[in-house]
């Protein structure tokens, strides 16, 4: 009778801490790279299909003006994981391979860090480009497993990553080749020989190169076999995956199974690859009974390159027009998300942060400025507006401030990036006003006719940079 009381005690105690796990929702990050406004078929798209994707709107909320905060990689991604502008976390603009480039601060803390105060497991499958020294990658910065490249899939190897013993050397590679490319990448001048080490990122698990150059053929198989792995192994307690996937950046890799699926270009064959990816996902969180109990993120971290679209939005990435920084969103969470809607409201990659905090029941750090809003109460259907008013543009590379969104109204100084091929006719060159609401196509400057108007913005533009720099300095 007593080891039948205590047998029932036990059974109890493990049944109270599965339902405690069951209650701490899961997350999941998805993250494109280079993935225009209207590169999905929910937004619009006639060149592809993406019936995973478009099931996500259906069942969530569809976000039509949603902001990343740079129209670049590395400072979009930053702002992402920490809920600060990338100017604030020392991240303005693209990291590169080479030696003692800088990274995310390991001070700063991430969504992955974050959720360790509630024992979540922690994985990023994909592409980081927030440093690739030790100090700066991934499993130091809140993330138990890592698998993916270690920054853009059009650039080369660097120096001083570890390599694994088991490294599979493709395309004729040695040990020896592979070292006269980190030595080659480190070294002055020799431009054209450089080039040719383009397109040819090591692909990383852990702290350790184990693939050398990436097979990219398969990346995104690859990187959707990784992600289902790690749900199914963690079913038993709360995660966070972030799955950014390494397309459609240039140059473009499809899968045999995908390519021409789409019959438009291998751009869009990339797309629907992902498409298929995601679900993966969805199957693998219904096999394993997490599909109530997971909160998922789709969006992708900036503007398209020159083979997407961002109609019929103007610009791309690298501008601070709205092609650059507005993209397709979409927050997906049966029982807590409210299904079903589209809206236009104002809404940030850095609202990620606090909203993922809200919902896990953690405390944000006091220490420190945030750039985000907790929107859980606007996504759950409880306010029909965004606690977010306003969006700051600041262009690729720079930590100048261009433009402000406030309401319906934009003020912008500098749209497109200073650039040789690109050639900017007067009006580019002019300060610009719009109204968003009535002009989604930043087609009718206003600015001659609104002059009040016009002042309000920039007094917000001058306030909010100078805030920026009496702040740079603090956590």
């Amino acid at each position: 009778m007593k080891y039948s009381i205590q047998i029932f005690i036990f059974c109890c105690f493990l049944g109270l801490k599965t339902l405690i796990a069951q209650e701490q929702p899961n997350f999941i990050i998805i993250f494109t790279d280079d993935q225009g406004y209207e590169d999905l078929s929910c937004f619009g798209s006639n060149k592809l299909k993406t019936p995973n994707i478009d099931k996500m709107a259906d069942e969530g909320v569809k976000l039509t003006s949603f902001y990343v905060a740079s129209s670049v990689c590395s400072p979009s991604r930053a702002a992402l994981l920490t809920g600060r502008m990338p100017k604030r976390v020392g991240i303005p603009g693209v990291l590169f391979p080479k030696k003692n480039e800088k990274g995310l601060p390991t001070e700063e803390i991430t969504i992955a860090e974050l959720l360790k105060e509630k024992n979540y497991a922690t994985a990023l499958v994909g592409k980081w480009h927030l440093g690739h020294d030790k100090k700066y990658l991934p499993l130091n910065q809140g993330f138990d497993s890592y698998f993916g490249i270690p920054y853009s899939n059009n650039m080369s190897i660097a120096s001083g990553i570890d390599i694994s013993p088991n490294i599979v050397l493709n395309d004729g590679y040695t040990l020896e080749k592979m070292h006269s490319d980190m030595q080659l990448v480190d070294a002055s001048g020799n431009k054209e020989a450089k080039k040719s080490l383009k397109d040819k990122p090591p692909l990383m698990r852990g702290n350790e190169i184990v693939e050398y150059p990436t097979n990219q053929t398969t990346l995104t198989e690859r990187y959707t076999n990784e992600a289902v792995s790690f749900i199914k192994n963690h079913k038993e307690k709360p995660f966070f995956l972030y799955v950014a996937h390494s397309f459609p950046h240039v140059p473009i890799f499809v899968g045999d199974k995908f390519k021409g699926s789409s019959g438009t270009t291998p751009f869009y064959d990339a797309v629907q690859e992902i498409d298929w990816s995601v679900g993966e996902v969805f199957k693998a969180l219904k096999e394993n009974g997490l599909y109530e109990n997971t909160i998922v993120i789709f969006t992708s971290d900036n503007g398209p390159n020159s083979h997407g679209s961002a109609k019929p939005l103007k610009g791309r990435k690298f501008d601070t027009y709205e092609g650059g920084q507005r993209v397709p969103a979409i927050f997906w969470a049966p029982n807590k998300v409210k299904g079903g809607v589209v809206s236009d409201e104002i809404v940030s990659s850095l609202d990620i942060f606090p909203t993922i905090a809200k919902y896990a029941g953690i405390s944000i750090p006091k220490d420190r400025v945030f750039d985000g809003y907790n929107i859980s109460k606007f996504l759950e259907g409880k306010s029909k507006k965004s606690p977010r008013k306003e969006m700051y543009f600041y262009g690729s590379n720079s930590t100048k401030i261009d433009g402000v969104r406030l309401g319906d109204w934009k003020y912008l100084i500098e749209g497109y990036r200073k650039a040789s091929w690109r050639k900017l006719t007067e009006e580019d060159t002019k300060i610009k006003l719009y109204n968003l609401k009535e002009d989604k196509s930043e087609s009718k400057n206003l600015i001659d006719l609104n002059a009040k108007q016009a002042k309000k913005l920039l007094k917000k533009m001058q306030w909010f940079d100078a805030e920026l720099e009496k702040n740079i300095s603090k956590k």
